[in-house]
């Protein structure tokens, strides 16, 4: 696949689906993890939390991206957390659109990762 304008890779296989297309080419050479902890008050992640987690992730990265829930530690404290990463062929600047989920999360903070990377398909 060669695509001239930013997009980000999505990769079926990661959410259990096969891959139904001979892939020839990726572009993508940056990856970004955003760790997102739970809802404050409960320290779990509900539907309703969840959700708005994926309304703006579609929003950020509407050709994909995974989303993992998991367990995390924030202070000593054990509480569930989300794991969300895309692979892009540019480097995205995802401040102001963090800081707009976190107001909407109530987060104290949320961390970004941005790596470059060597993306091969096998």
């Amino acid at each position: 696949m060669y695509v001239d304008k930013p997009h980000s890779i999505a990769f079926p296989f990661l959410s259990g689906e096969c891959m139904t297309r001979e892939v020839k080419e990726y572009k993508a050479k940056h990856r970004v993890d955003i760790y997102i902890g739970s809802d404050n008050d409960s320290r779990k992640i509900h539907d309703s939390y969840l959700d708005k987690v994926r309304k703006w992730a579609n929003k950020a990265f509407p050709d994909g991206y995974t989303l993992v829930k998991g367990e995390g530690y924030y202070n000593g404290n054990s509480e569930d957390s989300i794991l969300l990463y895309a692979f892009l062929n540019y480097s995205p600047d995802l401040k102001r659109q963090l800081k707009l989920l976190k107001r909407e999360l109530r987060q104290e903070s949320i961390l970004l990762v941005k790596s470059t990377v060597d993306l091969e398909v096998v």
